[in-house]
Parts: C-alpha cells; structure tokens; sequence
C-alpha cells in the first residue's frame, strides 16, 4: 500500500465545481452521517467525500478517466470507504505499537510543505481560496487541517509497515514474473518517468579540528557527564549543551535505530547500554558524545545523545582547502582517483553518485555539475551546513537525460512493492477478524 500525495495540482481543485452543479441545492444543510465504524472510531460520510474531491483531482491531473453518473460516483464513493476503513484498521494498530512515534514537527513539515506546493500554482491567494472553496476543501486553515490529519495518518500506517517488515511480522509472498510483468503492463502508464542523471565520483576533505581543541570538547564533555551522574536532566542538557542542531531542539532524540545506521564507534556502546543508562564518553568522528539509551527492543534501540565537537578555526579550513586544490590538481593530472580517495576522502561522507537526478543532489552539486561534461574534473567546491564545511572534489563521469523507465529497470522496486502488498493484505484480513467493523453506506 502506498499513501497518496496531498498536494492538488492546478484546475484540479476546481473539478467538484460541475459535479456538485449537477444536483439542485438542499433546502437544509444535513446532519454529518456515519458512513462506516472501526473498533470504536466513526468515520463520518464528510471524510468520505474529501477523499472523493482529492481522488477525483488526481484522476483528473493523471489524465484517467472520470465517472460519468452517479452510479459511477457511489462506487468510488465506495472503494474509497474500504480504503478508509484498511487504513484505519492500520492506524489503530501503530497507536498501539510503542515503536511506532510520529512527531507533530514531522507533520506540520509535510503539511506545511504540501500546502505551500498547493498554494504555488495560483497566481493569487484570492484564485487559491476560490478553488479551495469550490473544491469543497474549505478555506486555507481548513485545508491545512485536513492535510495535517492525512499526513499523521500516513506517516503512522508507513511506519507501523516499516517496523513489521523489519521485525519479519509481515508474511510476505514473492511476486511471479508473470505477476510482475502483468503489474508492469497495467500500471505502465502511471509509473514515474526517469529523471535526468548524473553520475560522478567525489573526494571530501573536512577539515581537522587542533588537538587543543579536541582538548577543550573533551573537558565539556566530562564537566556535563559529572551534571549527569549528580542526576541531571539528559534532554535538558542536551538542550543546553548539544552542538548536534538536528537534535538539540529535541532534547538529543535520534528515535528508533537499528544497528548499521550510526557509526561504528556510537553504535558499539549504544547497544551495550541498559534503559536509561547514561554511557561514558564516546569519541566518534564528529566529536564527542554522551548517549543515553531510552528504550530496546529486538534488534534496535531508542537513544538520545549530546554530542560535543571541537572547534574547527580559519587555519584548519584553510589548510583543507589547500589540501582539496592539490588533489583537484593531482587528477587533472592524471593522478589515481582512488588511491586518493583512500588517501584524503572523509569516510562519512559519500564518495559515488550513481545515476543520480541532479535535483536530488546539493545545491552546490547541482550547480557545479548542470554544465558539466563527462571526465571533467570539478571544484574544488565549499560544502556547508551551518558552521560544518567540508570540500569536494568531483570527477564527472556520466549523463543520462530523462526517459521512460524499462521493466528491468524497475523489476525489483515491484517486486519490492507486491511482496510489501501480500504481507499487507494477510494482515488487514486478520485485523478485520479481531476488529469490530460496520459499515453504513
């Protein structure tokens, strides 16, 4: 099962416009209906119909074809209720599931980001306020609303599926080829186009920080795992103290991890550690970390960390970027790509890009490389994010314009897609067994 894209595009938020032009006004406006009732949870016939004025819209943006009467409106009105129903079945199971956690910053993000992409394609708000309205999506807060619930529902039902099939709770069934390539042939037409890429090969230098540095992290670190040990806070001071910026606002929160996801240094005392055990310091090559472990269960764990790293001065960068221009140098000259890459390159960073869309790739990348040919030799180019900069060098290798997949292209992402399917579809048929469903329409 896949969750569909929020965002409506351009004239499709007009679309309900005709349908509803079609049946005269009521006389009165009608009391919410309940159109089907999971477990405890009603779903209202309201809810069913924003689904409807979304899947109409995207019918419409992809070209498919519309139902033509009424006949045609109550059965999609009803698949749309089985939808309704199977991802609500879902999401009851990942609210009961501890290792499933969505965040409210996670969904306003999304919201805010489907919301904006919404807003982009009219050219005033009073147009993007008439399509809201027509499309009877109601003004903008409502709007948003709505895709703040949809988004937290998706992001819940995609979790509780990623935390089953990593726990192997799905029982999956391969696909035959004759099912791939029957699901090929019949969804051709909706499979994505592949984008223009870009393939290349890159050496990072990040500059190294002074021993005396290092000192003074090192003595930060031990003065807050002294605060620690008196009974200290963990969120707070990782509030306070981390210089880790994707975490501190959260108290040091890095959620639920499986080994193979942090460095090996991190992840060796990470899983030795007992719940709410505070570690000793750790030195990684960010810096220094005190990790406090939260919660286990089978194969992965919950952790927070504050991390303390040393400070980088003007002399260390620049001695990284003289580094960087002589191997730029080096192979224009010839020299071997990997000889210095084993030599020079940061290991946290990525070093191939393989058939990559430019639009995926840093800002820097993308316009380092938009204009370049293949064996060209690039940069040395300033990478940053926040106070971290690193240099790369690139060596430009390939480029593919955009196109239409193959079936060998895409034979393991369906696969992928009807194993997940099968698994997903045992489960609900077990759920509906154990769950009480009516449904009213």
């Amino acid at each position: 099962m896949r969750g569909r894209p929020a965002a409506l595009a351009l004239g499709a938020l007009a679309l309900t416009a005709p349908l509803s032009a079609q049946q005269p006004a009521p006389a009165f406006v009608p009391v919410d209906r309940i159109a089907a009732i999971v477990g405890d949870t009603p779903i209202p016939l309201s809810r069913v119909d924003e689904e409807l004025n979304l899947a109409l819209a995207e019918r419409q943006r992809a070209g498919r074809p519309l139902p033509q009467d009424s006949a045609g409106i109550a059965a999609l009105r009803r698949e749309l209720i089985v939808r309704l129903i199977e991802e609500e079945l879902l999401v009851q199971q990942a609210r009961r599931d501890t290792t499933v956690e969505v965040t409210d910053q996670q969904v306003q993000s999304a919201a805010e980001a489907s919301l904006r992409q919404t807003r982009s394609q009219f050219s005033t708000e009073f147009e993007f306020r008439r399509q809201l309205e027509l499309a009877g999506l109601g003004t903008p807060d409502e709007y948003r609303r709505m895709l703040g619930d949809q988004v937290r529902r998706r992001l819940l039902t995609q979790t509780l599926i990623q935390r089953m099939t990593e726990r192997g709770d799905l029982r999956q069934i391969p696909p035959t080829e004759e099912e791939l390539r029957t699901f090929w042939e019949t969804t051709r037409a909706e499979q994505p186009r592949r984008p223009a890429t870009v393939s290349a090969r890159q050496i990072v230098i990040r500059p190294q920080p002074s021993p005396e540095a290092k000192a003074v992290a090192r003595a930060r670190a031990d003065s807050v795992l002294r605060e620690l040990r008196a009974g200290a806070d963990f969120a707070t001071a990782a509030r306070r103290f981390s210089d880790d910026a994707g975490t501190k606002a959260d108290g040091g929160d890095l959620g639920w991890f499986r080994r193979g996801r942090m460095v090996r240094e991190f992840e060796q005392v990470a899983f030795m550690l007992r719940p709410g055990q505070v570690s000793e310091v750790v030195e990684t090559p960010f810096g220094y970390h005190l990790i406090q472990v939260e919660r286990i269960e089978p194969a992965e764990l919950k952790a927070r960390h504050i991390l303390f790293a040393p400070a980088v001065s003007d002399s260390n960068r620049a001695a990284a970027r003289a580094l960087a221009d002589s191997v730029a140098a080096a192979l224009k000259a010839g020299a071997s790509y990997d000889s210095l890459l084993r030599r020079h390159h940061d290991p946290l960073e990525q070093s191939l890009f393989d058939a990559v869309a430019l639009t995926d790739l840093p800002a820097a990348h993308q316009t380092a490389l938009a204009a370049s040919t293949p064996g060209e030799i690039v940069g040395p180019l300033e990478l940053s994010e926040g106070d971290r900069i690193r240099y790369a060098v690139i060596r430009f290798d390939d480029r593919k314009p955009e196109g239409e997949y193959s079936f060998d292209e895409l034979r393991d992402r369906i696969r992928s897609q009807l194993s997940e399917d099968s698994g997903v579809r045992r489960y609900l048929q077990e759920l509906r067994k154990r769950v009480y469903i009516d449904v009213r329409l």
